[in-house]
């Protein structure tokens, strides 16, 4: 059997290479606009302008040479998160080259982190990628690509930078653009659920029939939540904006967190993206910047009173700018939040256009009871169970504490029989009975109230009125934390409440 010499070679790996930089250089531009120079057939084109001197075309093609072998550095930022960026360029680089080759900066070994890509059937998915580290630009010769971030005014961003020959600075803008695009199409977050450091929700997981709410918060939130997420074309048909503030209230136990996780999974089935705010952990004002970035988004601000103090109107109308202020005028961004303390936020904020709705939880009404019960024991529970009786007993119990009673039930069963015996309406009365008065030394304390001597309530109200007069902006809460400080400190051997009831406990005398 004969070769044919012109049978087809496979191309090496430096062949593929520039092939892929003549593909990038095409989508960055440089064949697609007039260009200094170009490279079409075998004849020398030589402008008119040369035509009785061609040693100053030599010498200005020479200049030419030399100028695009002088390296130059080429830079962007993009609006993404910088472990989102840092995949990107992975893909990328894997998609045109066939291979990701970090270089060893001084000896140190190549930098690499491993990141999460959320979930599949309830099982998290890794890579490890480089990032914060220099790597191979295959077949530009001396060639070095920086996967870094950059601190922003809006946060962390992604960003790349690249030291290359002039030659290839289109390439290498191609090559960005091919990054951009993928993380336009292709994030790992954009349509998940994540929280402030990037770690995934598997909303997968969250079962609804779980949670349990009166039916009056039920159909609130399925208006001002859900449909808001799952109806929005409809909705703007109807000229309806897409952005919303929604406020859950209500006491510790009522199930907020698990309304926010309820949410969580309905806008990821809308194609939604979702960012939990963690409590005195993320910047509010940062996740907002993302949360308009990876938009359409539910952004969940749980314990919102922790940002500041809700009784000043400027810190939740600065809030609430971020979200629906100029700046994020074409951006979907629903905002839910909660709170312990609605009576503390100004009146100011519930006004048409700034919180658009409240939806207080409180106690269980009676079909939330009987499904409640239903749920916690299960098939044990009695088919004749008097529901009327179980619920008076649940009289102004939070959902927690309801469920807390039927779970002792349960329990008491267990420890009596070993085995969980058939739960009647007087084993549920009787559990939840058990809870009264750790329940009424709650609502007590919650009530306790401290009077001042007559002097410190005076010096409160001096130091109060003189702060209202003041014509400049001045920090109304962190003054008055000061001086209750103060008037604490002053009162010997009494016990002092905090608002949520828990006890500062003895207070010495200074």
């Amino acid at each position: 059997m004969t070769t044919n010499n012109k049978e087809r070679q496979v191309p090496n790996q430096d062949q593929l290479a520039a092939a892929a930089w003549q593909q990038l250089a095409i989508i960055g531009g440089s064949m697609t606009k007039e260009d200094d120079i170009t490279f079409n057939g075998n004849a020398w084109n030589i402008p008119a302008i040369y035509r009785d001197d061609l040693n100053s075309a030599a010498s200005d093609i020479a200049r030419l040479a030399a100028s695009m072998s002088e390296q130059t550095v080429v830079e962007r930022t993009f609006q993404y998160r910088p472990l989102d960026g840092a995949h990107a360029t992975y893909r990328m680089l894997k998609q045109f080259f066939g291979y990701a080759q970090a270089k060893n900066d001084r000896g140190a070994p190549p930098a690499v982190v491993d990141i999460s890509l959320g979930y599949v059937n309830g099982v998290e998915q890794r890579i490890t990628v480089p990032f914060e580290c220099k790597m191979i630009l295959p077949g530009l010769r001396g060639g070095t690509l920086l996967i870094t971030q950059k601190r922003t005014p809006q946060g962390l961003m992604f960003h790349l930078g690249a030291v290359v020959m002039k030659m290839h600075e289109t390439a290498v803008k191609g090559f960005f653009d091919k990054v951009q695009e993928y993380l336009d199409h292709h994030s790992i977050y954009r349509g998940k659920a994540f929280n402030g450091a990037g770690e995934f929700i598997d909303t997968a997981a969250i079962d609804p029939s779980k949670f349990v709410f009166t039916e009056q918060v039920w159909a609130t939130a399925e208006t001002f939540i859900f449909s808001v997420m799952h109806d929005q074309h409809i909705l703007a048909e109807r000229g309806y904006k897409p952005k919303r503030a929604v406020l859950l209230s209500g006491d510790f136990g009522g199930g907020k967190t698990g309304m926010g996780d309820i949410s969580a999974k309905s806008a990821v089935a809308a194609g939604w993206t979702v960012i939990f705010c963690r409590p005195g952990q993320d910047d509010p004002f940062e996740m907002i910047h993302w949360a308009r970035l990876y938009g359409p988004c539910l952004l969940f601000i749980e314990d919102v009173d922790t940002i500041g103090q809700l009784s000043d109107e400027r810190v939740m109308s600065r809030l609430l700018d971020a979200v629906d202020g100029s700046e994020a005028k074409h951006s979907k961004v629903l905002l839910v939040m909660t709170t312990n303390h609605a009576d503390k936020i100004h009146a100011g904020m519930f006004r048409p256009g700034r919180i658009d709705t409240e939806i207080v939880f409180g106690p269980l009404d009676r079909p939330g009871v009987e499904k409640l019960a239903h749920i916690i024991v299960g098939q044990e529970l009695a088919v004749d169970v008097d529901f009327d009786k179980v619920y008076a007993a649940t009289a102004g119990y939070m959902p927690a504490f309801v469920a807390e009673g039927m779970g002792a039930a349960v329990r008491f069963s267990i420890a009596r029989n070993h085995a969980v015996e058939t739960i009647t309406t007087d084993h549920l009365v009787k559990s939840l009975n058990s809870l009264r008065p750790q329940w009424e030394r709650q609502e007590a304390a919650k009530r306790m109230k401290r009077e001042l001597p007559p002097i410190d309530q005076m010096l409160h109200d001096i130091v109060g009125e003189h702060v209202d007069n003041v014509s400049v902006e001045v920090d109304y809460g962190q003054i008055y934390e000061q001086v209750d400080s103060a008037i604490e400190r002053r009162i010997d051997g009494a016990r002092i409440y905090r608002d949520n009831g828990d006890e500062f406990g003895q207070i010495a005398t200074s």
